[in-house]
């Protein structure tokens, strides 16, 4: 009998008595099924592997839906989650669809990206990805992911938010403890993972994979029979990547990590791990967190003898005591080493976000909050990064600029001379000629034209790396220059820019979007050309400017990553006031994005004009 079958003969109820997962490279599972109301088989139903459902799980059919029948509700496993939406990159607008994997193409892409991020380390218990896919020819089809999964067991600032009278839709509990806990855990959901294609860091995808994962949350999330209350994410990215306060969601406060308990529990693990596979201390869907604990410790454990024992024969026990003691040394007096061999058993506090997907369950969050006076200090406050603006403006009076040059006179040089009527005593290059220009402070100005007409010398006279012949040049009092240039060192990123101090390392490269792990610890000369540009950009905040002077802007990158950037350092220049010239013989790609107040166009060494940036998109339409 198929499912349609089904809903035509009005059998609404139906018991899950199989998954098959299908093999392990399959971007879906069949569930077999077992009518409560009539004789036969049910045809298999084919859903993503990200369903929430399980053997046991009874499925309601309704209208051509099926759902999970869970105490608090219901969750859609068909038809799958598949949302339309936008990314907006400058002035590029993509339309996207952010939905369950079902499409063999959209599996190897979410493998490939996990595997890139995450060095083949796996989740357990329920995850339940959405893949964010792109139709463009610049891009990859899959260009990021969010993956929610089972809450944590233990998590310090949920139980002290939740601890306190608490009716979310019909449940009720007084205190936060660990009866409480047991019952209702799945009332959270978390997310696990939040992957986003490097070169589009700082566009908004994470926020915009944050409101799909509510959603999703809200209407196909169960777990232990409870559809979820509050969606919650603990990373110590957290600390320097913002997007989950972004995207709205609360701070609530730190974990505890392990440091203080490790030793005990792993001991405790060890011990009992057969009782734990057995599942006679642990049942239920918080059993996935406690086999990922156990995994992590045994893979730590067999890391640590093949690393450090290679060359002693040890008993087990004499390895676990030697492990442990290696543990306590570590959290007494921590060094590199230690930590980098321990770095899978290790926990230090995390950041704690929560949102409600529930109205009472927002409410209550933010009463808590409020009461408890939880709030998190803006990393923008730790640094000084907003120089005083320009107290006036630039001004260039009557600047003319000449090169003078010599030449050696030849047999064929001085045919040269005698034929066109030179004197190669006196040879000059004029650049440019009387330019008058005022630039007011906090303006962005572009300046164009074709080669050879003064661009890049007029950056260099305002540098101060050239004098005019004539004129005058009048900078401001408290002018501070700052250039877009390479960064000339090959030390890591975040050495670079943290100057000893990683929390100022990562705000500066979180500023201009690269927010990635592998991104901090790279060389520059490893980055992407769009990468480089970025660096440069933070290279740029570094310098605490408020007169920023780039030449050549944007010419070796392509349309997405053009847009991307001079969106990025409109985005900047506006928030920290400073007055920015740039100088590009090819606009088309940014001019929209960056949308500068004038535009001063250089035409040749007696002719220039100045343009705002109305006048000179009529300007364009009309020449065209």
């Amino acid at each position: 009998m198929s499912l349609t079958n089904v809903v035509n003969n009005r059998i609404h109820l139906a018991s899950v008595i199989k998954i098959n997962w299908n093999g392990r490279n399959t971007p879906c599972k069949s569930i077999y099924l077992q009518s409560r109301y009539c004789k036969g088989d049910i045809e298999p139903l084919t859903v993503p592997r990200s369903a929430c459902v399980t053997k046991g799980d009874i499925l309601q059919v309704e209208d051509g839906s099926v759902y999970v029948s869970c105490r608090n509700g219901q969750a859609r496993i068909l038809p799958i989650y598949s949302a339309s939406d936008i990314i907006q990159l400058g002035q590029l607008t993509l339309p996207v669809l952010v939905k369950e994997i079902t499409e063999p193409e959209e599996y190897q892409a979410y493998c490939n990206l996990t595997s890139h991020h995450y060095r083949g380390k796996s989740l357990f218990g329920r995850h339940a990805p959405l893949v964010l896919r792109v139709e463009y020819p610049l891009l990859p089809l899959i260009v990021g992911y969010i993956e929610l999964a089972t809450a944590f067991f233990a998590c310090g600032p949920r139980r002290e938010i939740f601890n306190a009278p608490c009716q979310l839709d019909g449940v009720y509990w007084e205190h936060w403890d660990l009866n409480t806990a047991k019952r209702y855990i799945s009332l959270f959901v978390r997310i696990a993972r939040c992957v986003v294609h490097p070169e589009l860091r700082g566009a908004g995808v994470g926020q915009l994979l944050v409101k799909h994962a509510v959603q999703f949350a809200k209407t196909h999330w169960q777990s232990g029979g409870w559809k979820p209350y509050v969606l919650e994410i603990s990373a110590d990215m957290l600390k320097y990547v913002p997007f989950a306060e972004k995207a709205g969601m609360i701070y609530i406060g730190e974990t505890e990590g392990n440091l203080q308990r490790i030793v005990k529990d792993f001991a405790y693990f060890i011990k009992n791990k057969e009782r734990i596979q057995n599942k006679e201390i642990f049942s239920g869907d918080c059993c996935g967190i406690v086999d990922a604990k156990l995994s992590q410790f045994r893979a730590a454990l067999s890391a640590y003898q093949l690393d450090t024992l290679r060359s002693q024969e040890r008993s087990d026990r004499e390895l676990f005591e030697h492990f442990l003691d290696d543990i306590t040394k570590q959290i007494r007096r921590p060094t590199l080493d230690r930590d980098a061999r321990l770095k899978d058993v290790l926990s230090y506090p995390k950041p704690v976000y929560v949102k409600g997907l529930h109205r009472d369950a927002s409410k209550f969050i933010q009463r808590r909050t409020s009461e408890l006076n939880i709030s998190k200090k803006n990393m923008d406050s730790n640094f000084n990064f907003v120089p005083e603006p320009l107290n006036a403006s630039i001004q260039l009076k009557d600047v003319s600029v000449e090169f003078p040059y010599r030449v050696r006179r030849t047999k064929l040089t001085h045919q040269v001379e005698q034929a066109f009527g030179l004197s190669l005593d006196t040879l000059t290059e004029s650049i440019l000629k009387n330019l008058t220009v005022d630039i007011a402070p906090g303006e962005i100005w572009l300046v164009t034209g074709i080669s050879g007409t003064g661009k890049s010398t007029l950056l260099k006279l305002l540098a101060g790396e050239l004098s005019p012949t004539d004129g005058n040049i009048f900078l401001p009092s408290n002018a501070q220059i700052g250039k877009l240039e390479p960064v000339r060192s090959t030390r890591p990123l975040v050495e670079v820019f943290g100057d000893g101090d990683i929390q100022r390392g990562l705000y500066l490269m979180n500023c201009v979007g690269l927010s990635e792990a592998f991104l901090y610890v790279k060389p520059f000369r490893a980055l992407s050309a769009g990468q480089k540009y970025r660096a440069m950009l933070a290279a740029l905040l570094a310098q605490n400017s408020n007169l920023w002077l780039i030449d050549e802007f944007c010419e070796n990158l392509d349309a997405i990553t053009a847009s991307l950037i001079s969106e990025k350092l409109l985005s900047l220049a506006r928030k920290r006031q400073a007055t920015v010239i740039v100088a590009a013989p090819n606009y088309e790609r940014f001019l929209d994005t960056l949308q500068p107040d004038n535009i001063l166009l250089l035409t040749g060494i007696t002719k220039h004009k100045v343009f705002s940036l109305a006048d000179f998109q009529t300007w364009i339409k009309q020449t065209k």
